[in-house]
């Protein structure tokens, strides 16, 4: 076989390889996923968002004002959220108006070997936010802080209590300490403001 032919044959082949790979790969497509289950989370997104907004005017001003205010971290987060999911529930319902059903194609990439997704696991975190903005100002932001941080990382899968606390604390202490003392935000601390504000960290 000459050469020329031989090249030919391994284009053919070639060619044959992608067209078996591709339709493989168009084989492995799920139509699995639920126009109103992604839109509820997209929604219940929004919601959480108007409720940090809300419970941010609960928010103690203290004695001395800055720009942002203590309210300024959890209105802007809050407003972000609301913003972002109803460009993305726009985005939703101007493309599955155009499809059928109720189900569509599955968005993104599959689950990483070992680690699937789990929707009991994204609604613990929801869960365990909520609970960190209703014990903020009883606790204060450097207690609630890093046990909200603690539980979020067993509830992703961290096992590593090394890893856990360091992160937690360190997180928890540079968050504060860069928007506190340092931008001068006020944030609640509970029964830690006297001590903090004795030890000239606060005014």
């Amino acid at each position: 076989m000459t050469e020329n032919a031989k090249a030919a044959k391994s284009g053919v082949n070639g060619q044959t390889n992608g067209r078996d790979e591709e339709t493989a790969s168009l084989e492995k497509i799920d139509i699995t996923m639920d126009k109103r289950i992604d839109l509820a989370v997209t929604v219940g997104v929004i919601l959480f968002g108007v409720f940090m907004i809300i419970e941010a005017r609960n928010i103690d001003l203290g004695t001395y004002l800055d720009p942002i205010t203590p309210r300024g971290l959890p209105e802007i987060t809050g407003l972000l959220l609301i913003i972002g999911g109803t460009v993305l529930a726009v985005r939703q319902l101007s493309t599955w108006r155009l499809l059928p059903g109720h189900l569509v194609l599955e968005e993104g990439q599959e689950d990483e070997k070992g680690h699937p997704v789990s929707a009991v696991r994204a609604m613990l975190i929801v869960l365990l936010s909520i609970l960190w903005e209703l014990l903020l100002n009883p606790l204060g932001f450097l207690i609630i802080s890093p046990v909200y941080l603690v539980a979020c990382s067993l509830v992703m899968g961290v096992r590593s209590w090394r890893k856990i606390i360091g992160f937690s604390i360190i997180l928890t202490v540079g968050l504060w300490y860069g928007f506190g003392p340092l931008m001068g935000v006020r944030m609640p601390l509970g029964p830690l403001e006297n001590l903090v504000r004795s030890l000239g960290l606060i005014l």
